[in-house]
C-alpha cells in the first residue's frame, strides 16, 4: 500500500525469505562462510541452528543460489513432524522419486540407487532438513544411516540440520555420539546488534530504490532494535507496520513516539486485551516495587507511579519506603509531598529501629528479603544512590529481579561515588539523565539497549509541584523572615546541603560568608536544613560571619519550590536540588561540603575560588536567566514509563514473543 507514496519499487520488509535481500551481519556473515565450507566438502552434517525469524532460511536459499544446480542437486524437507519411515519417504519425495507403496526396505534400495547414478555423473545429493529440533531420536538415526551411502571412497549424501536451538540440546545427548562424529561444522545464528539493525534496515530500504523518504530519527533505530531483539523478521513486522502507520498519517519522517505506538498496537493485537484489564483480572499480578531510602528518592518514585498509573501496559506500581527513627515526623510531612504530587497512597513503610549502621543496614536487609518473598515483583526501581538502594540492589540480584535504576545527576562524597558505580554494574535497566551519562555508562561496558537517556525526574517532581508552590509568604512568616527580602531587587541567596555535618557546613558557611564580602555582594543567605541541625549550626555560625543569615527548618515540596523560584542564586551539592533550579532558569553554583580535616581544607579552598568567580558572573549579568537542558521538559517519566515498557515487551512478554515466533 505505501511503496508507490514513498517512492519505493517494492516492499522492502516482506516476511517471507528473499535471498535478493541478503544483509551480511557479523553473525549471518560468519554462519554463510561455515555454510559454504561445508558445503564445498562434499559429506556429512552440518548444524545451523538460530531463532525464529533469525533468517536461516534466507541463508540457506543465498547458498543454494550460490551452488551450481549442474553439480549439486538439492532437496529440502520443510514438515518434520514425521516417523523414521514416514521421513524416509518425505526425502525420497524431496528428490523427486516416487515412494507410494514401497516398504523401508525398497525405499532405502531406491535412495541408494539414485544418490549413486548422480555421483557417476559426477554430481552430488544435499538434503536440506528445517526445523529439525522436531525431529525424533529414531529419525535422526535414519538420516544417520542414509549418510552411511558411498560409491567408492565419495559419500553419496550431506545433509543441513536447520533448527531452533532446541536442536543443539538433543544434539548433546550421550546417544548422538555417533551423529556427532560426522558433524563437520556447527554454528548459532544470533540477534543482531543495534548498529547492524540499522544497517539492516537501511539495507532493505535501498534494495528497493529508498531516497530517505521516509527518513528516521536516530534514535528510532534504536528502539526498533530493543524491541525486536535484532531478530531479522521481527524486525521486519514492525518496519512494515512503521510504513504503513507513516503512509496513513501521511507523514515523511518516522520519529520514536510512532515506534513506541505501533510497537504497543502489535502488542495489544497479540494479547487480545490490554494489560489494565489483566491487572483487573489478575490483582495480584507481580508488580514494580520502588525502594525509596530518602525523601527526594520518594518524591521521583511518586512521579515515576504518576506516568505508570496512565498507562495500561505496565503492571502496578507499589512504594517501599524505609524511615529512620529520627525521621518519624519528616515521614509525615513526605505523605504530604506525595498528595502535591497527585499521589495517595504513600506506600508501604519500613520503620527502622535505632542501631549501628551494620545493624541498620541488617534491618533493611531482612525487611527487602521479607517483600521480595511476599510481593514477588517482577522489577525493583530505585531513583537514589544512597545506602537503602544499594542494599535493594543487592537483593534484586539475589533474587534475580529486574533492577531498574534512575539516574538523577551526580552528588556526594567518595561513598556516594563508590555506591554509584556499584549500582551502575548491578543496574539490569538504566534510566540516565543526558546523553553524556549514557555515552559513558556504554563506554564502561554496558549494553547500548540498557541505557536511555530520558532526562531528569527531579524536573518532573518541579513541574508537579510548581501549581502548589504558592506558600512562600507563610513560609516567611513561620520561620520570622522579613518580607522585605522577596522584594529587594538584590533578592537572596539559598544554601542548601543535602546531608552535611553541622561543623564542616558551618565552616562552609563562614568561607562563603567571606568571599561574599570579598566580592562586595552584601546579600543574605538562607540555607534550610532537617530541624535537629537549627540550633548547633546557628551557634556555630553566630560569632564568625558578618553576612545576614537565615536558617531554617527544610520547608515541604511546595514551599521548597516557592523559596527557589524568588532566589537570585542557589548553591548547592544536591543534584535533585541543581535540577530543579536549572528548570526554573536558576543559576546554580556547586557548594564545597566536606568533613573539615587538615587535608581537605585546601581542597574546599579551591572550590570556593571557583565559586567566586561564578558568583561575580551572576552579579555582572543583567538577566539571571539560566537555559535548561533540552531533556528537562518535565517528561522524564513518561519517557522511562515507554522504555521499561519497550524493555518487558522485548525480555519479558512471553506472548508477544510467542506471537512474533509464530507470525
Amino acid at each position: 500500500m505505501y511503496e508507490e507514496y514513498f517512492g519505493l519499487s517494492a516492499s522492502p520488509f516482506q516476511i517471507h525469505p528473499d535471498p535478493g535481500f541478503y544483509f551480511e551481519s557479523k553473525g549471518h556473515g560468519s554462519t554463510y562462510q561455515y555454510l559454504r565450507f561445508g558445503a564445498f566438502q562434499g559429506e556429512g552434517f552440518i548444524v545451523v541452528t538460530g531463532e525464529i525469524g533469525a533468517g536461516k532460511t534466507t541463508l540457506l536459499r543465498a547458498l543454494l543460489e550460490e551452488l551450481d544446480p549442474a553439480r549439486v542437486v538439492a532437496a529440502q524437507i520443510v514438515s518434520t513432524q514425521l516417523g523414521a519411515d514416514d521421513l524416509l519417504s518425505a526425502v525420497a519425495l524431496a528428490f523427486g522419486l516416487s515412494a507410494e507403496g514401497l516398504g523401508k526396505a525398497k525405499l532405502l534400495v531406491t535412495l541408494e540407487a539414485f544418490l549413486a547414478t548422480l555421483a557417476t555423473s559426477r554430481r552430488r545429493a544435499l538434503l536440506i532438513v528445517d526445523e529439525a529440533q522436531n525431529l525424533s531420536a529414531e529419525s535422526i538415526e535414519e538420516l544417520r544411516m542414509l549418510s552411511n551411502f558411498q560409491f567408492g571412497n565419495q559419500a553419496l549424501l550431506q545433509s543441513f540440520l536447520v533448527g531452533q536451538p532446541e536442536l543443539r540440546e538433543m544434539l548433546r545427548q550421550p546417544r548422538m555420539e555417533q551423529l556427532r562424529q560426522r558433524v563437520l561444522a556447527s554454528c548459532h545464528l544470533g540477534p543482531m546488534e543495534a548498529t547492524e539493525t540499522r544497517g539492516y534496515i537501511e539495507h532493505r530500504l535501498r534494495h528497493v530504490g529508498w531516497q530517505q523518504r521516509p527518513s528516521f530519527d536516530n534514535r528510532a533505530f534504536e528502539l526498533i532494535h530493543e524491541a525486536s531483539g535484532g531478530v531479522p523478521r521481527r524486525i521486519n513486522m514492525l518496519c512494515n507496520r512503521l510504513l504503513l502507520s507513516a503512509f496513513l498519517d501521511e507523514v515523511q519522517h518516522i520519529d520514536c513516539e510512532r515506534v513506541r505506538r505501533v510497537e504497543r498496537e502489535m502488542r495489544a493485537e497479540v494479547s487480545g486485551a490490554s494489560l489494565q484489564q489483566s491487572r483487573s483480572a489478575n490483582p495480584d499480578a507481580a508488580p514494580l516495587l520502588c525502594v525509596s531510602g530518602s525523601t527526594q528518592g520518594l518524591w521521583g518514585l511518586a512521579a515515576l507511579q504518576r506516568a505508570f498509573a496512565q498507562r495500561e501496559d505496565l503492571p502496578p506500581v507499589r512504594i517501599l519506603r524505609v524511615v529512620g527513627q529520627d525521621a518519624i515526623r519528616d515521614d509525615a510531612q513526605a505523605a504530604s509531598d506525595l498528595r502535591t504530587l497527585g499521589v495517595d497512597d504513600p506506600g508501604m513503610a519500613v520503620l527502622l529501629e535505632p542501631g549501628t549502621p551494620a545493624q541498620r543496614a541488617a534491618q533493611v536487609t531482612q525487611a527487602l528479603a521479607a517483600q521480595m518473598l511476599l510481593q514477588e515483583p517482577a522489577a525493583l526501581i530505585i531513583a537514589d544512590d544512597g545506602m537503602v538502594e544499594l542494599l535493594a540492589a543487592v537483593a534484586a540480584l539475589g533474587d534475580r529481579r529486574l533492577l531498574v535504576r534512575i539516574d538523577v545527576g551526580h552528588s556526594g562524597g567518595a561513598g556516594a561515588r563508590r555506591r554509584r558505580s556499584m549500582l551502575e554494574c548491578a543496574s539490569t535497566l538504566a534510566f540516565t539523565a543526558d546523553e553524556a551519562t549514557r555515552e559513558r555508562l556504554i563506554a564502561q561496558g554496558a549494553a547500548a539497549d540498557s541505557v536511555q537517556a530520558v532526562g531528569n525526574i527531579a524536573v518532573d517532581v518541579a513541574r508537579l509541584a510548581l501549581g502548589a508552590s504558592a506558600g512562600t509568604d507563610a513560609l516567611f512568616r513561620r520561620e520570622g523572615l522579613a518580607a522585605s527580602l522577596l522584594m529587594d531587587p538584590a533578592g537572596y541567596v539559598v544554601v542548601a546541603p543535602r546531608d552535611a555535618e553541622h561543623g564542616a557546613l558551618g565552616e562552609t558557611l563562614v568561607d562563603l560568608d567571606l568571599l561574599l564580602r570579598g566580592l562586595g555582594w552584601r546579600v543574605p543567605l538562607i540555607c534550610p536544613v532537617p530541624a535537629p541541625l537549627q540550633a548547633p549550626l546557628a551557634q556555630a555560625c553566630a560569632q564568625a560571619m558578618a553576612t545576614d543569615l537565615r536558617i531554617i527548618r527544610a520547608p515541604a515540596l511546595p514551599e521548597r519550590l516557592g523559596l527557589l523560584r524568588r532566589a537570585r542564586c542557589v548553591v548547592t551539592d544536591d543534584a535533585w536540588l541543581r535540577a530543579q533550579a536549572i528548570a526554573l532558569g536558576m543559576p546554580c553554583l556547586d557548594l564545597p561540603v566536606a568533613v573539615p580535616s587538615a587535608q581537605q581544607r585546601r581542597g574546599i579552598r579551591k572550590d570556593l575560588s571557583r565559586l567566586a568567580r561564578d558568583l561575580s558572573d551572576i552579579i555582572a549579568a543583567a538577566s539571571r536567566g539560566v537555559q535548561a537542558p533540552a531533556l528537562y521538559d518535565g517528561r522524564a517519566c513518561d519517557r522511562i514509563a515507554a522504555g521499561l515498557s519497550d524493555w518487558l515487551l522485548g525480555h519479558q512478554d512471553p506472548d508477544y514473543r510467542r506471537f512474533l515466533q509464530q507470525a
